[in-house]
């Protein structure tokens, strides 16, 4: 961990010397290659182990696991129990031996990432998924195209050929000048979806 977010944390005192930090990552697995099986598991990385150890097996903490017959639709129920711990001991503090220090020290572990594929990740945040006319793990502005009849947007950024299709016929758009988003924008995106009266309309308010 170098980046700008990380070392802003550390120098603002939010990550102290005896702090854990946690990554969280959420993805659906297929546990045989020939049923149904797809299921939903997340789990915890402490990041302070070394990279060639932290993801091994005996070092993942495994956080909670959703089984099938259905995809989950509420996400939070599911990762609210695990959260609910971290938070206690974010608040009451871990204590732990540390050998090298011969001593009884106090963790507050520290939530640095959220981690998942473009479906788990819709899932986690709520936004409509790499499918939607927006389609983006974050907020993005760059709107894509799809088939005449069809509702799978794909994020193609030239036009295709004899291409018209009613909401989704935008011209070419520039790799280099790609389309910004301000805060603006998306406080008025989240209050026409927040407007929403039934689950029908909210479908296709967040599409």
């Amino acid at each position: 961990m170098h980046g700008q977010a990380f070392n802003e944390a550390v120098n603002d005192g939010h990550i102290k010397r005896d702090d854990l930090v946690l990554m969280m990552s959420f993805d659906g697995a297929q546990l045989y290659a020939n049923k149904a099986s797809d299921c939903w598991i997340f789990i915890w990385v402490i990041l302070d182990r070394a990279p060639d150890g932290r993801y091994l097996k005996k070092s993942v903490l495994p956080g909670g696991f959703i089984p099938r017959p259905n995809k989950p639709k509420h996400i939070d129920s599911y990762l609210f129990p695990s959260l609910h711990h971290l938070s206690a001991l974010q608040k009451e503090g871990l204590h732990m031996w540390d050998a090298s220090q011969q001593a009884i020290v106090t963790s507050e572990p520290f939530f640095c990432l959220a981690t998942a594929d473009g479906p788990g990740m819709a899932y986690q945040n709520g936004l409509v998924g790499h499918h939607g006319k927006n389609g983006c793990r974050l907020f993005s502005t760059l709107p894509g195209h799809h088939k005449q009849g069809g509702t799978h947007y794909y994020p193609a950024l030239l036009k295709p050929y004899n291409y018209s299709v009613r909401s989704c016929d935008h011209p070419d758009i520039d790799v280099y000048n790609l389309p910004s988003y301000s805060v603006q924008d998306y406080e008025q995106k989240l209050k026409y979806v927040m407007a929403s009266k039934t689950e029908t309309e909210f479908k296709r308010c967040h599409c």
